[in-house]
């Protein structure tokens, strides 16, 4: 019996955290939502909203990163519950670094890509159009 439980447990955490906390790119999506407007709470549709993601999304993944104490209810307008990134959870403090740096790392490997450089004959193209005579570059601006 003890066996039997050490194998579930052992089946249970195969993974590890992170695919546990980000189990659907909604999850990332929704985090990221957070991370972006963390200075005030929202509701459900309100996040559905701003990520593009279905209302029924939204709330099948909000239970769990309240468990997670990733975001946390801040009140009720009504029937609508508000929710907030969990600023004082460490753990959200490292995300946002987190994310931030691969954002940079990202935005360098876009930079790194260059544009082709213009051959010697297109380089040549451009010296003659600039060389071409007044009247053809007034003609051809008239048209």
């Amino acid at each position: 019996m003890i066996m039997e439980e050490i194998i579930a447990q052992t089946t249970n955490d195969e993974y590890g955290v992170l695919s546990k906390i980000f189990s659907s790119r909604a999850v990332a999506q929704i985090l990221d939502f957070f991370l972006d407007h963390k200075e005030f709470d929202y509701s459900a549709n309100e996040i559905a909203k701003k990520t593009g993601l279905s209302f029924r999304t939204i709330f099948r993944e909000i239970p769990d990163l309240e468990h997670r104490q990733l975001i946390f209810n801040t009140r009720r307008i009504g029937k609508v519950n508000m929710y907030k990134l969990n600023l004082d959870l460490e753990a959200v403090g490292f995300l946002e670094k987190f994310s931030l740096e691969m954002s940079q790392v990202t935005t360098r490997e876009t930079d790194s890509v260059k544009p082709p450089s213009l051959t010697e004959s297109e380089g040549q193209l451009v010296e003659e159009k600039d060389s071409f005579p007044d009247i053809v570059r007034h003609h051809s601006a008239n048209l």
